[in-house]
């Protein structure tokens, strides 16, 4: 199997209707293999999707993806992980879900400057903004405010 050659067969369909690629990466869940591809778009129609999905499986050969996986295709979505310092200066603005030893819940991130997070929080009715440093989230999100 060869995902860097089924990248450079999505790109072009994708580049279409300018979208991206986010992740492609191999995982197995109960027991199937399963070649999974992430789409970088917070929304996406289902028949968008199939479309996109139709015309690059019939691009791929049996050199590119082994038989014995499956192909799961689908969007990132809204609520998406901040892995890397790019992702979570296009977050800014937003409001995400974060996990640190200081602080555990929703926010808004207002800014990431020197690895600083500049978070705003509603704690008990009370809006204030608190500071966390990059390395000390071990998780963070965007998340969907209701």
């Amino acid at each position: 199997m060869n995902l860097e050659k089924m990248k450079e067969k999505l790109i072009p369909i994708l580049n279409k209707s300018e979208l991206s690629i986010y992740s492609i990466r191999t995982k197995k869940e109960y027991g199937e293999k399963i070649v999974e591809i992430l789409i970088d778009t917070e929304t996406m129609d289902i028949n968008d999707l199939e479309k996109i999905h139709l015309e690059y499986i019939e691009t791929l050969t049996d050199e590119d993806m082994d038989p014995d996986y499956f192909l799961e295709l689908s969007s990132l979505g809204a609520e998406r992980p901040l892995k890397t310092k790019e992702e979570v200066l296009k977050a800014v603005g937003r409001y995400i879900y974060l996990e640190s030893p200081k602080y555990k819940g929703l926010g808004t991130l207002v800014s990431c400057i020197d690895d600083i997070l500049l978070v705003e929080i509603n704690e008990k009715g009370r809006i204030r903004k608190i500071e966390i440093k990059v390395d000390d989230a071990r998780k963070m999100r965007t998340a969907i405010k209701f």
